[in-house]
C-alpha cells in the first residue's frame, strides 16, 4: 500500500513512485526512484501537492550528502586489527575457494560458515575500516576468489558509509562474497583465456550472474536480496548492463553497491583480461561514469570512504620521494600518510610514516602527493610495505 506524504516528508530511502493528484491542474507525474540524499529537488519539486512513496521498495538508510556524512571512527588501532584483519580475510578466500570448487563440482552447497564469518568481517570493519581495506591489497595467486573477498570487504565498507544498520552489513558482505558463484558453472577455458573474448564466448560468461542465481534462489539460508543481488550486479542503471537490461530503481540497492565494487576491485587487480590500474585512477573512471550506468551516491561515498588516494596508493611526492598511501585522511583527503619507501633516484628509504597534512618547518613537513603511479610499471609490491 502507497503512503502519501508531503514533498517535505520525505527522507532518504524512501521510494518514490510519482507525485501529483492526478488532476489537470496537478498531474500525476512518475518518478520511481529511491531517493538517496536530501536534494529532493532533483526529483519532486517543493510546489508539487502530493508524493505517492512506496514503502516496501524503501530502505533503512542514513543520509547520503557526502559533505554532511560522519566519518566513522576506528576504535582499535590500526596496529592491533591489521593480525585479526589478515586472519579473516585469509578464512574468507579459503571459504570462497571451497564454494566456487563445490559447485563446479556438482557437490552440495556448505554455506553454514558464510554468514558468521561475515559477521566476524562486520564487527572488524567497525573497529578499523583500514585494517580491512589494507589485507585485502596482498596479492594472491588465483583472482577469482581473491576478488569476491575484496567485493565482500568493500561492500560492507560502502554500506557503513551509506549508513546501513550494523546488522545489516553481514548481508551485504554474504552478497560480494557469493556475486560471482555463476562462474563456476562457466568453462575454464573461457574464465581464464588471456585476451578478448569472442562474442559467442562472451554470451556464456554473461550468464554468471543468471548461473548463480539459480543455485541461491531456493535456499532458506539465503535472503532474497542477497540472491537478487547475484543476479544484478552486471546490470547498469543505464540499461546498459546484463543479463536483462535493467535499469534505474529496477535495480536493487543492494545490486548497485555491488556493482559498484565489483567494477572497482577489478579495476585495481591484474587479470587475464587487463592489467591493474592505481586505485586513483579507478576511482576516477568510475566517478566519471556516475548517473551514466553506476549509482551516483555509491560512487561519491566509495570516493569518501577510499579517498582520493586509497591505501595501498604508490605515489610520488612533490620533493621527489616515493611512498604507498597508509591511511587516509579524510577531513583533508588531499593530504593522506604515506609509508616513505624510495627516495628520488628510486634507492630504499628508512620506512617513516608521514602526516602530510601536518605543516610545519621540518623538510618532511609541508609536502605533498605530486603523482600517483602505476607499481606494476615499477615491479613493487605495495602490500609488502604496509602489511
Amino acid at each position: 500500500m502507497l503512503l502519501t506524504l508531503k514533498p517535505s516528508e520525505l527522507k532518504p530511502g524512501m521510494f518514490v513512485v510519482s507525485y501529483g493528484a492526478g488532476t489537470f491542474d496537478d498531474p500525476l507525474v512518475a518518478v520511481e526512484r529511491l531517493i538517496l540524499s536530501r536534494d529532493v529537488a532533483r526529483y519532486v519539486p517543493a510546489e508539487a501537492g502530493v508524493v505517492q512513496v512506496d514503502p516496501e521498495r524503501s530502505v533503512d538508510v542514513a543520509e547520503l550528502a557526502p559533505e554532511e556524512r560522519q566519518v566513522p571512527q576506528p576504535l582499535t588501532a590500526l596496529r592491533d586489527e591489521l593480525p585479526v584483519a589478515a586472519r579473516l580475510y585469509g578464512r574468507t578466500v579459503a571459504l570462497v575457494r571451497t564454494i566456487m570448487e563445490a559447485v563446479r563440482a556438482g557437490r552440495p552447497l556448505d554455506l553454514f560458515q558464510a554468514a558468521p564469518l561475515m559477521e566476524e568481517m562486520a564487527e572488524s570493519l567497525a573497529r578499523n575500516e583500514t585494517a580491512a581495506v589494507t589485507v585485502r591489497l596482498r596479492r594472491l595467486d588465483d583472482y577469482t576468489f581473491a576478488h569476491c573477498a575484496n567485493v565482500a570487504v568493500l561492500a560492507m565498507l560502502l554500506g557503513r558509509f551509506l549508513g546501513f544498520p550494523e546488522e545489516d552489513l553481514p548481508q551485504l558482505g554474504l552478497a560480494g562474497l557469493l556475486h560471482d558463484l555463476g562462474k563456476a558453472r562457466i568453462p575454464e577455458s573461457i574464465l581464464n583465456k588471456p585476451g578478448k573474448l569472442s562474442e559467442a564466448e562472451m554470451e556464456v560468461m554473461r550468464r554468471h550472474p543468471l548461473e548463480g542465481y539459480l543455485v541461491l534462489k531456493d535456499r532458506a539460508d539465503v535472503a532474497p536480496e542477497v540472491a537478487r543481488a547475484v543476479l544484478e550486479h552486471h546490470e547498469r542503471t543505464d540499461g546498459a548492463g546484463y543479463p536483462y537490461h535493467l535499469a534505474g530503481q529496477d535495480i536493487s540497492l543492494f545490486s548497485q553497491i555491488i556493482g559498484v565494487v565489483d567494477v572497482y576491485d577489478a579495476l585495481i587487480s591484474d587479470t587475464v583480461y587487463r592489467h591493474a590500474v592505481p586505485p586513483a585512477a579507478a576511482l576516477s573512471q568510475l566517478y566519471n561514469l556516475r548517473s551514466k550506468g553506476f549509482c551516483t551516491e555509491c560512487v561519491d561515498m566509495l570516493v569518501k570512504a577510499l579517498g582520493i588516494y586509497p591505501v595501498g596508493s604508490f605515489v610520488r611526492l612533490s620533493n621527489g620521494d616515493y611512498g604507498v598511501v597508509a591511511e587516509g585522511n579524510p577531513k583533508e583527503p588531499l593530504h593522506p600518510k604515506v609509508r616513505l619507501v624510495f627516495d628520488a633516484r628510486m634507492r630504499p628509504k628508512r620506512a617513516v610514516i608521514l602526516d602530510l597534512a601536518r605543516r610545519g618547518p621540518d623538510p618532511d613537513q609541508g609536502l605533498s602527493v605530486q603523482e600517483c603511479l602505476n607499481p606494476a610499471q615499477y615491479k613493487i609490491d605495495v602490500s609488502r610495505f604496509l602489511l
